[in-house]
């Protein structure tokens, strides 16, 4: 089945087309870079209401443009405007659940099929009308429910190997930083 069966696929709003400093409407615009470094987002004034453009939690937001990436929103996305160079993937998720599409759309299988569809040479991008179109298996409820707890659980072992290392890090550095003062 297509993701088209699956999930809403709307692309984000192009902020500089909506703005008006004047708005009485005022929106936290999504930044990836906002994101991964966990800083303060820009505001957006329009008198629109983009309500429909808001990232709602359990939401895939799909970067178009290259290297894609798909980010699942949870509390720190939810309630943000998405920008036109992503677009929301609203799972149906009596369907299909979310946390198992972001999963099937970052293996291997569906990185070939998103590489084959994005176009441009200099700039590459996936069309909107592309990422509709990419063949998404069928999996029965309970075989979701399945993975979804193995992915998690994955997740979670991701997040403590990573927490390890940080204090091993700051371990290794302390006992690096006392042995260099020792022949002072």
């Amino acid at each position: 089945m297509k993701l088209e069966e699956i999930a809403e696929v709307m692309i984000g709003i192009l902020s500089k087309r909506e703005e008006d400093k004047n708005g009485e409407n005022s929106y936290k615009l999504f930044s990836l870079k906002n994101y991964e470094e966990k800083q303060k987002y820009e505001e957006l004034k329009t008198n629109k209401d983009l309500s429909n453009k808001l990232a709602e939690k359990g939401d895939l937001i799909f970067r178009l443009l290259y290297p894609n990436k798909i980010i699942y929103a949870d509390r720190q996305i939810e309630g943000l405007l998405i920008p036109s160079q992503f677009c929301i993937i609203r799972t149906k998720k009596e369907k299909f659940d979310p946390t198992v599409l972001k999963w099937y759309l970052e293996s291997k299988k569906a990185e070939e099929e998103v590489n084959s569809k994005i176009t441009g040479s200099i700039i590459k991008s996936m069309t909107l009308a592309n990422l509709k179109t990419i063949e998404i298996p069928e999996i029965s409820n309970k075989k979701q429910e399945e993975m979804k707890k193995l992915i998690l659980l994955w997740e979670k072992e991701k997040e403590i190997s990573r927490e390890i290392l940080n204090e091993k890090e700051k371990l290794y550095n302390f006992y690096l930083e006392k042995m260099t003062k020792i022949g002072e």
